[in-house]
């Protein structure tokens, strides 16, 4: 038994050989036998179809039937026929290619058809809808007759599935060429083109005469032309209108009207792809200047909250494919001698962050800065009571136990710093030229090895033991005194040298008790300002991190965008941005809701501050700006009790 797709391309051989794609069923059954006579010694397989054609044949029409290849219907007389669809879709396509030939060739349509032809056999879909799917995406294939509903029910445009859109298009633009160049409609248009311009008549001009005499790159000109979609559609309603004139229309005019409305909704495509990139090319320059702002490194779910300046998120004007393939071409387009610019670095719980390479000698100032007074405190305070004890530490005597303390200590309180100093890309790092502050080149490495913490942080083991030792009692340096003591107040060797725990900590279980005693202690009746400072502390977790504290950072960022020296003009700056910041607070929580005071309002809330005149002046906006969102938690955290 043949093959359906056998069957099929005898059939498709069959209407272009009597150049019509109604096929005669008794005419095709009569061709078949003599094929299967002709091709009987090579293909045995063909005998059933010379003893019994129409038992072995009409299964195969049917699979035809179903898959919406052919068509089966009847002449008036009652004589069934094929409507053969590849037939036409091979017929129309070639129109195409004749059109680009010659522009003035009209474009297929639904009257092309034969009149025994379903008018099912086309698969009919607004053309807006139609092109912009298919500029998108198209599969060519050879199985369906597409029809383009154009607007003013103009005719239905034929476009076969082997056809690319933007042929059609660009068919259409050559007739709109075509007409263009003729003497009489040249210099209509342009001068109404020109007229309806003033000021920008030259602009004009160059466009209509870019337009007509390049008929290679007409496309390219509709899609890339993102100054000039207003002249676009300035031109085709000119066009249209004029046509609007004419009574009698013909086979031409009609064509050129059809052109016109494909190359308006063209426009119309690109204009609003322009648009988009445009949009999309603006939110990455936003993204970049995020980066580039304290605190310098951003995870990955941070940064998919960025919004801009209206409140919009960022992952909005583009799709989160494009955010993850425009990280992945800064941190890999470094070439062999250099770093990407943007690099990535990972802490001990996994956790990935990005940061630009010319602003990591910053971070890395700023953290060491930040870390240095909390690690000597946290040292301090276990050598003290150590000390207290009776007791001795390793690290008190010798140097390499206390650099492993520091490390430690740096490990537990700030793991972003530890994480760059440990990572792979800051030794290459310190062999490229980056930072725009050349006074922040400092040495890391020393004979290929990081240079020990406690440079770093600018401490001295012997002036730590020292200044510890200066907090004990007078009495603990009388040897009687201190003997005696020694033997009450000296732990068990199990209990002996026991770390304290850090400041976060501390902060962090102080937080927890006051929350439990306020539960506690809650009762239905909850005060407005109650219900603010519970939103103020769970506002403080994306703000503070987890191993800081929010006075911490507080002064963390007061040095950034604070940088008098003189210590009385730098408390009073100080203190003055700190009074506008209440003030400002004082009069926003007379009208907040108590569920009003989420992130976003706070962000606003600093926003708003920062505009200050008086405050535009500090150059060190964004590092204000961060100020000034933990100053108003604080403030509303540490709000009186309602009476």
């Amino acid at each position: 038994m043949a093959a359906t797709t056998n069957i099929l391309s005898l059939l498709k051989f069959f209407a272009s050989k009597q150049k019509s794609g109604v096929v005669d069923l008794a005419d095709f059954v009569t061709y078949l036998r003599k094929y299967a006579d002709h091709h009987l010694p090579e293909q045995p397989q063909l005998k059933t179809l010379l003893e019994d054609t129409m038992s072995v044949l009409q299964p195969e029409i049917d699979k035809l039937s179903e898959q919406n290849t052919i068509v089966v219907t009847e002449t008036q007389i009652g004589k069934p026929v094929l409507i053969v669809k590849p037939y036409y879709i091979d017929t129309f396509a070639e129109r195409y290619h004749e059109i680009k030939k010659n522009p003035s060739i009209p474009f297929p349509t639904v009257a092309d058809l034969p009149k025994l032809a379903p008018r099912n056999i086309v698969k009919n879909e607004n053309a807006l809808d139609l092109i912009q799917r298919f500029l998108e995406k198209q599969d060519l294939n050879d199985k369906t007759l597409h029809g383009v509903l154009l607007p003013n029910d103009e005719p239905v445009i034929i476009l076969p599935s082997n056809i690319p859109i933007r042929d059609l298009i660009e068919s259409s633009l050559e007739k709109i060429q075509c007409m263009l160049r003729k003497e009489s409609f040249h210099d209509y248009f342009l001068k109404k083109l020109t007229g309806t311009n003033p000021g920008k008549e030259l602009t004009a001009k160059n466009f209509f005469n870019s337009f007509v005499d390049n008929p290679d790159h007409s496309v390219e000109m509709l899609a890339h032309s993102s100054e000039d979609y207003y002249l676009w559609h300035q031109l085709c309603y000119f066009i249209k209108q004029d046509y609007r004139k004419v009574k009698d229309y013909t086979q031409e005019d009609i064509s050129t009207i059809q052109a016109i409305l494909i190359t308006e909704i063209a426009a119309n495509y690109f204009k609003t792809l322009s648009m988009d990139d445009s949009k999309r090319e603006n939110a990455f320059k936003m993204l970049d200047t995020f980066l580039n702002h304290p605190p310098y490194y951003f995870s990955y779910e941070a940064i998919t909250k960025f919004v801009d300046t209206k409140g919009t998120p960022l992952i909005e004007q583009y799709t989160e494919q494009d955010l993850k393939d425009w990280l992945h071409e800064r941190t890999s387009n470094g070439n062999e001698k250099e770093l990407p610019e943007l690099l990535v670095f990972k802490l001990e719980t996994g956790e990935r962050y990005f940061i630009y390479k010319n602003r990591v000698l910053q971070l890395l100032v700023r953290l060491c800065t930040d870390a240095r007074q909390n690690v000597k405190e946290a040292i301090m305070r276990h050598w003290l009571r150590v000390l207290q004890e009776f007791g001795k530490l390793p690290e008190m005597t010798d140097q390499a136990k206390f650099e492993d303390r520091l490390k430690r200590e740096v490990r537990e309180q700030s793991p972003v710093l530890y994480a760059l100093l440990s990572s792979s890309f800051l030794h290459l790092l310190t062999y490229e030229k980056f930072g725009d502050d050349e006074d922040l080149n400092i040495t890391l490495f020393v004979n290929g090895e990081l240079v020990p913490y406690s440079d770093l942080l600018l401490m001295n083991r012997a002036e730590l033991l020292s200044d510890s030792k200066i907090k004990l009692p007078f009495w603990y340096s009388i040897p009687i005194i201190s003997w005696i003591a020694k033997l009450l107040i000296q732990p068990s060797k199990k209990e002996r040298g026991q770390k304290p725990k850090s400041d976060a900590d501390i902060y962090r279980e102080r937080e927890a008790d006051e929350r439990t005693a306020r539960a506690a202690g809650k009762n239905t009746n909850v005060g407005k300002k109650t219900s603010l400072r519970e939103e103020a502390r769970a506002a403080e977790k994306s703000f503070v991190p987890e191993s800081s504290t929010l006075d911490r950072e507080l002064e963390s960022y007061e040095r950034l965008w604070n940088n008098l020296i003189e210590k009385e003009h730098h408390k009073n700056l100080t203190e003055d941005v700190n009074s506008l910041i209440r003030d400002y607070v004082r009069g926003q929580i007379q009208t907040m809701k108590t569920s009003g005071f989420t992130k976003d309002r706070i962000q606003s809330m600093a926003e708003s501050i920062v505009r200050i005149p008086s405050l535009m002046k500090i150059k060190a906006h964004s590092e204000l700006q961060h100020y000034v969102q933990l100053y108003i938690i604080k403030l509303v955290k540490n709000l009186p009790n309602a009476k």
